[in-house]
Parts: structure tokens; C-alpha cells; sequence
């Protein structure tokens, strides 16, 4: 479950369910919004195992 909140730590956020393979994209000022991911069932994936991999890319300025 990915949580996009608000521009307050205490903003309630909005609840996406994501799955495994899925790209969450966002930019602009939402890029400033709180966001997270709910914790995990416990479980075990073919590759992974039982840990979660998390890749963050930017674009970086010239």
C-alpha cells in the first residue's frame, strides 16, 4: 500500500495499492508531499526473499 499524503506530516494520506512491479511516478510540487510505504505482510518472494527492494532515481541538473 503507497501513501501519499499531504504537505503535513499529519495530513491524513491517500491510500494506493500497489503490487509487485508496479512504478509509482510523481514530480513537480507533489515531489514535497509526505509519502511511504505501508509495512509489509511477512512473506517471501523467488528472488527477493523477504525484503523489499526500493529504487529512488532523480534527474540531476547539468
Amino acid at each position: 500500500m503507497f501513501l501519499f499524503g499531504g504537505w503535513r506530516r499529519g495530513d491524513r494520506p491517500l491510500r494506493i495499492p500497489i503490487t509487485h512491479g508496479d512504478v509509482v511516478v510523481w514530480g513537480g510540487p507533489a515531489r514535497l508531499r509526505y509519502h511511504g510505504i505501508a509495512p509489509l505482510k511477512a512473506a517471501d518472494h523467488a528472488f527477493a526473499g523477504s525484503h523489499r527492494i526500493n529504487l529512488t532515481l532523480r534527474k540531476a541538473g547539468p
